[in-house]
């Protein structure tokens, strides 16, 4: 009888590794294989056409003295906690509004997240017209209060406002939903128990609501962080990183050096940096939202 098991677990072992072999597969050759390539060409000087040249910490060595790598570094950090902070508060505000009952709440709904259906670069040829200092929409607003040729996407003060505007508008859909998910599960009879011992809405909703949120604002917290920090499209659609290296993102760093300047090593090793940066951060950040034992 025991053999007979052995063997049924056996079978469902191989039968579990055949179904799945076809994810592995896909995972190791576009997961981790490129990411293997990378850490070694990381090491080497290769411009693509030649043979890469084994230089060792060559190229980690240059981007810590780079100028321009630490420009690129502040203006992802800049870039993206600009752009995430806002949203953990707006969205959670916004899922707050649109988990109460009221006429036309669905309809309201598709309309608000239409923003993240669309593709971004989309979004960024569309607010780039409207950035325009001449007759961009935002003129409508601006020339009436006597604010004439604003130049939004060419000004190193308010490039990257700008970018951040836009995201924040872009991505805020997306994280109340999760946010609305979220308060969608909390149990209303807490609720009510608390406002029977005469909490108020906001007591009851900071000292039940957000308690209870915590897994999913840990959730909104890391991967709004990623997202942010890998945002490329609407720099490239829109200002190329400029004015002078404002809105020169870390992507756009590595992207331009990689395709540009023809620094494949070099570009692998800022890569290797920028995955170290958001792997620390995303790991700092579920430590300080970790719920604590009981």
């Amino acid at each position: 009888m025991r053999k007979r098991h052995t063997k049924y677990g056996d079978r469902e072992k191989i039968y579990g590794l055949l179904f799945a072999s076809p994810g592995i597969i896909f995972f190791g050759m576009f997961y981790i294989w490129p990411m293997g390539q990378a850490i070694y060409m990381s090491f080497c000087r290769w411009n693509i056409i030649s043979i890469p040249q084994w230089t060792g910490w060559e190229n980690f060595a240059k981007l810590l003295s780079s100028e321009e790598f630490s420009n690129s570094l502040r203006a992802s950090l800049y870039y993206s906690f600009g752009t995430a902070i806002p949203i953990w508060f707006v969205a959670l505000g916004l899922a707050v509004l649109f988990n109460r009952t009221f006429t036309g709440r669905k309809i309201y709904l598709v309309l608000f997240y239409l923003p993240v259906v669309i593709p971004l670069i989309v979004w960024s040829i569309l607010w780039k017209i409207m950035y325009h200092p001449t007759y961009g929409l935002l003129t409508i607003i601006t020339d009436p209060l006597g604010f004439t040729n604003i130049s939004w996407l060419t000004s190193k003060q308010l490039a990257m406002p700008s970018m951040i505007i836009l995201s924040i508008w872009k991505g805020t859909p997306y994280y109340a939903v999760i946010y609305l998910a979220g308060l969608a599960s909390v149990p209303k009879e807490y609720i009510e128990a608390a406002r029977v011992d005469g909490a108020s809405n906001i007591q009851a909703f900071l000292h039940i609501v957000l308690p209870l949120l915590k897994p999913i604002i840990a959730f909104i917290v890391v991967i709004s962080l990623i997202n942010a920090f890998q945002v490329f499209d609407i720099f490239y659609a829109m200002t190329a990183g400029g004015p002078g290296s404002a809105t020169r993102v870390m992507p756009y760093f590595i992207y331009q050096s990689a395709f540009y300047n023809l620094e494949m090593g070099y570009a692998c090793a800022a890569s290797i940096i920028f995955f170290l940066l958001m792997f620390v951060l995303s790991f700092v950040t579920l430590q300080i939202l970790k719920p604590a034992r009981k």
